[in-house]
């Protein structure tokens, strides 16, 4: 069953999403930026109207359970999430100014954000990356010629009617918390926005009954619950696109299969939108029962009122946080800030734990990683309750100094989602629907499919203020562009071409790391792309030789899914980030001189171990029967 081999044109819907990176991809509000952004409004200070049990509401609504206890309308009455009159007698009076959904982020400051619920919390989502997509806008804009850089705020709500916006509004801008919810329904694969709701709306099956019987006319009984239990679908929905993280890591891949290729078969999956994926593998922390926010917690979801520009930035959890080779920092339950305590109450299955891991890089401490008296790590899953003992890094992690700038996934991801080419062209004469303002618009950018992959990423560097790190990185933009039809078009040039690969946590780790040879003896991880890379000894020098499995590019005479050339610096912006970049030559053939010692010598072999120590030393010494490679 193949899929089709077209390598000149592969869809950007597929990775352009690796604009954002990550994943698991929270984007900026409107941020202090000169042009077209103001500052994020102060707290708002209303209050919920005191009448508890009081209102005029219950004389009609007097039966409607579901209510999660803190939302009960015998506490703290209709009119605290829904306004309206609750004094008024008349059902009309009753319900004028009426938010028929509360949480959306237009009107969450006067519904969820009061003072006495959850006051400040609307201002942070709205300066969330997950809200205003500020770092998906600026490298469309960069990519189509409309920026000169990959770092600005930018907020969705202020996207104009340029090509690059068009694009936009047509493939991308569902996926942000300000998209208002419509319609009572519960979360599903098909959800777009609804800031509040988007995490913390759940139907039960008596609610999803009664909603049913209220879209027939009959009267509502039984209210959707909002609670804690926000669970990996309510994910789902956006970061099934992007990056793919939520499918990733469930163990799905994204293919192009048709529904006819795939009857019948076992392994396949298709989601609401109509797409066919495949399993490949899942994440060692999916199999454990982890969900998403066991790692995310509020103030990466949720936002911290600082500004970011891309999803790295505000992304604060790492792997040493909860696999530690020290007894870490810790924070007693007293010490924990007002948030935390706030949490740890409401939820049961962390009411036990009296101290906290605090994260390398949060502030904050991590409410669901404790440790016991003799150091050792304890993991509690926030919805399940589910205890794990945790682990601290392999030995061979944490060995001499060689590794000490790779990232923990630099060797433990499995897999990544990948594509190679993408070319959009603009059909003027064909309808579309436009994603931000939700109507049927004339005019098209449409993107054209290529082949897609789930391998091994690609290595690089990001050099950021925790240092120099190796990273892992997939094909996020290796495009053509073509603005000829587009008919506000003021570019010199209609079309443009592209090589640009992105940094990603793909979320698809596994215990077991990557081998030395799929590093140091791979000519994808070292970003030269699928092909043969053979070390060859001739008249008793080394050489090593790479042959690509893919044409060259006649944009730039690289091999169609190539980062960089064999031993070469990367021609023109390399990345989706100004700090990240593929592997100098210099950088490339030490690699490959690694490489070159495991064509004879084991992985765990002696030799082998001791260049981890110091590589250099061992160098000296190699014997006479060694050829290290000439270049």
């Amino acid at each position: 069953m193949a899929q089709s081999t077209s390598k000149t044109f592969v869809f950007v819907q597929y990775f352009f999403p690796f604009l954002l990176i990550f994943g698991i991809t929270f984007f900026l509000v409107r941020c202090g930026n000169e042009t077209n952004v103001t500052e994020p409004q102060s707290v708002k200070t209303y209050s919920i109207i005191k009448n508890e049990g009081k209102e005029t509401c219950l004389n009609c609504h007097a039966e409607m359970t579901g209510f999660s206890p803190d939302h009960d309308p015998q506490k703290i009455g209709c009119a605290s999430c829904h306004l309206g009159n609750p004094n008024a007698e008349e059902e009309d009076a009753s319900h004028k100014g009426m938010v028929l959904i509360p949480g959306n982020v237009a009107t969450a400051d006067l519904t969820c954000g009061t003072v006495d619920c959850h006051p400040g919390i609307p201002q942070r989502v709205e300066m969330s990356l997950m809200n205003t997509m500020s770092g998906v806008i600026t490298i469309d804009r960069y990519v189509f010629g409309e920026s000169e850089t990959f770092d600005a705020h930018e907020h969705v709500k202020d996207l104009a009617h340029s090509a690059a916006d068009m694009h936009l509004r047509n493939l991308c801008v569902s996926c942000h918390l300000g998209r208002e919810k419509l319609t009572s329904e519960p979360i599903s694969e098909s959800s777009r926005g609804g800031g509040c709701n988007a995490c913390h709306l759940n139907y039960s099956e008596e609610a999803l009954a009664s909603l049913a019987d209220y879209k027939h006319g009959e009267s509502m009984k039984v209210h959707a619950t909002l609670n804690m239990e926000i669970t990996n679908d309510h994910c789902f929905g956006c970061h099934s696109r992007s990056g793919r993280i939520s499918t990733s890591y469930e163990g799905w891949h994204e293919t192009r299969y048709t529904d006819e290729e795939v009857a019948g078969k076992s392994g396949f999956r298709k989601l609401a939108d109509g797409r066919n994926f495949e399993f490949i593998k899942e994440d060692v922390h999916h199999t454990y029962g982890l969900e998403c926010i066991d790692c995310h917690n509020a103030s990466e979801v949720m936002g911290d009122a600082n500004l970011y520009m891309h999803s790295e930035e505000a992304v604060r959890v790492r792997c040493q946080d909860c696999h530690f080779t020290s007894t870490p920092e810790i924070i007693p339950l007293e010490n924990l800030d007002a948030e935390s305590k706030k949490i740890i109450a409401l939820r049961s299955t962390l009411s036990e734990l009296e101290q906290f891991v605090k994260g390398e890089l949060a502030s904050e401490a991590m409410i669901n990683v404790s440790v016991d008296e003799a150091g050792h790590g304890l993991f509690v899953s926030k919805n399940s309750g589910k205890r794990l003992q945790l682990s601290p890094p392999a030995e061979i992690c944490t060995r001499g100094d060689a590794h000490d700038d790779l990232t923990c996934s630099a060797c433990h991801t499995s897999w990544t989602p990948q594509c190679i080419g993408c070319h959009n062209t603009y059909e003027p004469q064909t309808q579309s629907f436009d994603l931000l303002e939700r109507k049927v618009i004339d005019g098209k950018w449409i993107e054209h499919l290529g082949e897609f992959f789930a391998e091994e990423p690609t290595l690089g560097i990001v050099e950021s203020d925790e240092g120099r790190r190796v990273k892992t990185f997939v094909p996020g933009m290796v495009m053509t562009i073509d603005e000829a039809n587009f008919p506000q078009d003021e570019a010199e040039n209609d079309f443009s071409f592209h090589r640009l690969f992105a940094p990603l946590e793909a979320h698809t780790t596994v215990k077991e790391g990557r081998n030395c040879k799929s590093c140091h003896n791979d000519p994808l991880a070292l970003g030269y792309g699928r092909g043969t890379l053979n070390y060859v000894i001739e008249n008793g020098k080394g050489r090593w030789y790479f042959e690509s499995a893919y044409a060259n590019e006649e944009y730039d005479n690289l091999p169609q899914d190539a980062w960089i050339g064999f031993l070469e610096l990367p021609q023109g912006t390399p990345a989706t980030r100004h700090n990240a970049r593929p592997f100098t030559p210099e950088e490339q053939k030490r690699i490959l001189t690694v490489g070159a010692c495991l064509t004879c010598h084991k992985d765990n072999s002696g030799v082998m171990m001791q260049s981890l120590d110091d590589f250099d030393a061992v160098l000296k010494r190699v014997s006479n029967e060694c050829v290290l490679p000439e270049y």
